[in-house]
């Protein structure tokens, strides 16, 4: 690293915390964000630690390879991407401030070479460009891949919960469990269904399955398709099926379009079908 290249870098390790200090002038009033200008002392804090850590990393890049910066600088990124989906940051607001940061830094460059008694030529400007707008695109690079990362991963987990939670078998007796069905059955919640619902019979050793349609508005061609192959798959693993619950205009609906339930025991509503539960 030549001599004009190490100043620069002692300055801007020199002047984080003062960096800092004027890019937080420029934050924003937003609610929630790790950002904003009246953001708790706790968070304002953390934000302060983690942007005079980012000045320096960007600056030692200055010295560093690529493959050398490119790890430094994931480090961070996915340390500090975890903290802004903790706190519920935008990633709108990340990119804004992203420029802030950038725009900044270059600021900070300038007071550099003004103040300097060294002779800074425009190629001397140039190579550092280079350099530092590389950095600076791959901390928001990097940034973005984290973040998109952990919130695909949130988004698959609650997405799975939700499954499970659109179908539960609850155990009534040893041997009978309950599915009850609540709302519209779309096509993605149809094909669910037989996944979830034979784990779960399976996993609790039921032989009898009741499956309670009161709570659904609407069954076309599709959700009956998909009910019957869902009852043709539990007779497979040994669970008997017992629809319960239809309702009057779902009913109407069903002889409408043809759909046929006279090859399924069916019962008028649930308590009927517990009682004889109970009775046997």
């Amino acid at each position: 690293m030549d001599n004009k290249t190490e100043a620069l870098y002692q300055f801007l390790i020199d002047n984080a915390t003062n960096f800092t200090e004027d890019w937080l002038k420029r934050q924003r009033v937003i609610k929630g964000s790790d950002y904003s200008a009246d953001a708790p002392p706790e968070v304002m804090n953390r934000v302060k630690v983690q942007n005079s850590n980012y000045v320096r990393l960007v600056a030692r890049s200055l010295y560093q390879t690529e493959d050398e910066m490119k790890e430094t600088i994931s480090a961070w990124t996915s340390q500090t991407s975890a903290d802004r989906i903790k706190s519920n940051t935008k990633l709108t607001e990340v990119a804004w401030n992203s420029g802030e940061f950038r725009r900044v830094y270059w600021e900070y460059i300038e007071k550099f070479v003004r103040q300097t008694e060294l002779e800074v030529t425009l190629e001397d400007v140039f190579s550092w460009e280079k350099k530092l707008n590389y950095t600076l695109d791959y901390v928001l690079e990097s940034f973005i891949i984290y973040f998109m990362e952990i919130l695909m991963n949130r988004l698959s987990s609650q997405a799975s919960l939700i499954k499970e939670l659109s179908a539960p078998v609850i155990t009534l007796t040893k041997e009978v469990g309950l599915l009850p069905l609540i709302g519209e059955i779309d096509t993605t919640r149809a094909r669910g269904l037989m996944e979830t619902t034979l784990t779960q019979s399976i996993d609790a050793k039921i032989n009898t399955l009741i499956l309670d349609l009161s709570g659904v508005v609407m069954v076309d061609t599709m959700v009956a398709h998909q009910i019957f192959k869902l009852m043709d798959a539990l007779k497979l693993i040994g669970v008997q099926s017992i629809v319960t619950g239809i309702r009057p205009e779902v009913a109407q609906t069903a002889v409408q379009l043809g759909i046929d339930f006279s090859g399924i025991i069916t019962e008028g509503n649930l308590q009927n079908v517990i009682k004889k539960i109970i009775q046997r």
